[in-house]
């Protein structure tokens, strides 16, 4: 027979979006470890020990603090400028490396271009793979 025991404390913190209680949770499920997470006395918002939010409360302000959360810990977008310069960059850098070394620089150039084409795909291939 599975028994669940499930104990409350007070955490010391107050919830961020209706100014609730926020409590300690322990779950004690028989032959499993403990879950431990914080849960709001009043809308029942509740977080991992890290902050992730593992479940969103009832109340309109919870669904809002997580839009505002994910606006927050969501990528950076560049600016429309930064492609710009680094293209100038990229095409001045060349050019330098051309009037120094002559074309046959240019025969190195390729290959590292080359790498790095395909190493920037890699890198967003895994970032790609990590969100889903």
């Amino acid at each position: 027979m599975v028994e669940v025991e499930t104990t409350f404390s007070d955490s010391g913190y107050d919830c961020d979006h209706c100014g609730g209680q926020v409590l300690l949770r322990t779950d004690k499920e028989t032959g499993q470890p403990a879950r431990v997470c914080y849960q709001c006395q009043e809308c029942g918002c509740q977080w991992s020990r890290q902050g992730e939010v593992l479940r969103v409360g009832r109340m309109s302000s919870c669904h809002t603090a997580l839009k505002e959360r994910e606006k927050v810990h969501s990528e950076p977008d560049f600016p429309a400028l930064t492609p710009i310069l680094i293209t100038v960059s990229v095409v001045i850098l060349i050019l330098m490396l051309i009037s120094l070394g002559g074309l046959v620089t240019v025969r190195f150039l390729i290959p590292i271009a080359i790498a790095v084409f395909v190493g920037w795909k890699i890198y967003e291939l895994v970032k790609d793979k990590i969100k889903q």
